[in-house]
């Protein structure tokens, strides 16, 4: 009867529904379909950790190689981040322009593993936490550090953007009795 009455079948809403997963924003059970996962301290602090660990080592192998091409991608994910369908998007192609040119094709796709489990907490931030503006400020200043080549400002200043946005997450999280339960 859900089918007559949104006018669609089951192919396209399972396809959506695992590109929203895809994102983070939903967890597919066997046998029982899918929820919205719930945001945890702990697994805020791994996929945190992983990702700077990770992204670091990208950004200090990329900068030295970036080119013309890769610097204007990552400035138009700043400049119209609704230009690739969401704001999580966009902030996974700033650095995923930034980080090609490293030519290490696992650590970027752990990275945009760790980006899209990440996805809720960013918008989290950006949404809830009003984190968007200093994000944006942090990003230009990469990226500016990526055009001179300053291999240890863009590392600075990544390592910078990373921990005070999971700073204020968690602390946010922390303060809203979110789950502990994974907390390391």
């Amino acid at each position: 009867m859900a089918r007559e009455v949104v006018g669609t079948s089951k192919v396209p809403v399972r396809e959506a529904l695992q590109r929203i997963g895809t994102g983070g924003l939903l967890v597919f059970e066997t046998n029982r379909g899918a929820r919205i996962p719930v945001l945890s301290v702990g697994d805020a602090i791994e996929n945190a950790t992983l990702r700077r660990a990770v992204e670091v080592e990208l950004l200090r192998q990329a900068v030295p190689k970036l080119n013309v091409v890769d610097l204007a991608r990552a400035e138009h994910a700043l400049a119209d981040p609704t230009a690739t369908g969401s704001v999580t998007a966009a902030n996974w192609q700033f650095h995923r322009a930034l980080y090609r040119a490293a030519q290490w094709p696992r650590g970027l796709a752990i990275t945009e593993m760790l980006h899209a489990a990440m996805a809720p907490y960013v918008l989290l931030y950006l949404q809830s936490l009003a984190g968007s503006y200093p994000s944006d400020d942090e990003r230009r200043a990469l990226l500016e550090a990526c055009r001179r080549g300053d291999v240890d400002a863009a590392i600075d200043l990544l390592r910078s953007h990373l921990d005070r946005t999971m700073h204020t997450v968690i602390d946010f999280l922390r303060s809203a009795g979110t789950a502990d339960h994974a907390e390391r």
